[in-house]
């Protein structure tokens, strides 16, 4: 059967990258839920990780139980570093939303892309192109208007919230870049798989040795929206994303992904009982237009090399 084209490939990866953000956008709902049923967002940060690794333990087993062997150097990067961004990337979430809410936290992160396209090309050899950074920049301009523009939202920007919420933005964007780097060899299952198992033990000590009371769910209806939420949010939605890296520069693949709060803006106004104003609406047209750009903008000349020199994509 003959390979793709190299424009169908792209296609195909831009189409999970949004994929990827769609899933995203239902955290908002699903979180919502959980906080209505008495699981507080300290216990959701860590019950979201682990419901998501199982399933990705379930994956990888498929593959067969000599997947799960590590050498010592991808131990040190997959479980350790890996485990370090998703570990403060869910604590710092969920610290944020504490602190400013989570309209401010969703603002706050997405200043993920213009950290991502300006370390892909410090580290990863992609052009600084004007297009790229006007389409980042663009797109945090839509997410911020399309947050800001739900009617309702009181916002009190203090410093603490501040901070945790450029920190989530931070560990989002090294996510994606660590994706794009360890998926050159090691596919987009396996980095995943335990990048996530650093994440949960990193969260759990933190229970352990701290005094925030642990809430699960108390019944089975809870336990299956919780199995679903990591699904969707921990397993399916980032392995499309480092699926989708194997392909796409990571700064494009970036702009791409925030489709997630114009999706999670719908679902608010679908199931949640919310409104946008006039300037959310805004917000969420030029959301489109960055992620349609990004698209359209096409691979820079350096980082269309090295993707011939990199590992062929997964089957």
């Amino acid at each position: 059967m003959p390979s793709p084209t190299p424009d169908r490939r792209v296609t195909f990866a831009y189409l999970q990258v949004l994929l990827a953000g769609a899933l995203w956008g239902t955290s908002g709902p699903f979180s919502v839920a959980l906080y209505r049923l008495d699981i507080p967002p300290s216990s959701v940060a860590l019950i979201r990780p682990a419901a998501g690794l199982l399933f990705l333990f379930l994956f990888l087993a498929y593959r067969g139980w000599r997947a799960f062997r590590l050498d010592l150097r991808d131990a040190v990067l997959l479980v350790g570093l890996g485990g370090i961004v998703v570990g403060l990337f869910q604590l710092s979430y969920q610290f944020s939303t504490e602190a400013v809410g989570v309209p401010a936290t969703v603002a706050l992160l997405y200043l993920a892309p213009a950290w991502v396209v300006g370390m892909s090309a410090l580290f990863l050899g992609e052009r600084l192109t004007p297009a790229r950074v006007g389409l980042a920049l663009l797109s945090i301009v839509g997410v911020w208007l399309t947050v800001f523009g739900a009617r309702g939202v009181d916002v009190d920007l203090g410093l603490r919230g501040i901070l945790w919420g450029c920190l989530t933005g931070v560990t989002y964007g090294t996510y994606t870049l660590f994706g794009k780097v360890t998926g050159r060899t090691r596919g987009a299952l396996i980095p995943l798989f335990w990048s996530t198992v650093g994440g949960t033990a990193a969260i759990l000590v933190i229970f352990a040795v701290g005094s925030t009371p642990l809430v699960l769910p108390a019944d089975p209806a809870t336990w299956g929206l919780a199995l679903v939420f990591g699904l969707l949010t921990m397993a399916a939605a980032p392995l499309l994303l480092f699926s989708a890296l194997r392909t796409l520069e990571a700064g494009r693949a970036s702009i791409g992904t925030t489709i997630e709060p114009l999706v999670a803006a719908v679902l608010a106004v679908l199931l949640l009982d919310q409104s946008l104003a006039g300037i959310g609406w805004l917000g969420l047209g030029i959301l489109m237009l960055g992620v349609a750009g990004a698209y359209a903008a096409g691979p820079s000349a350096r980082s269309g090399k090295s993707r011939m020199t990199s590992a062929p994509p997964a089957s």
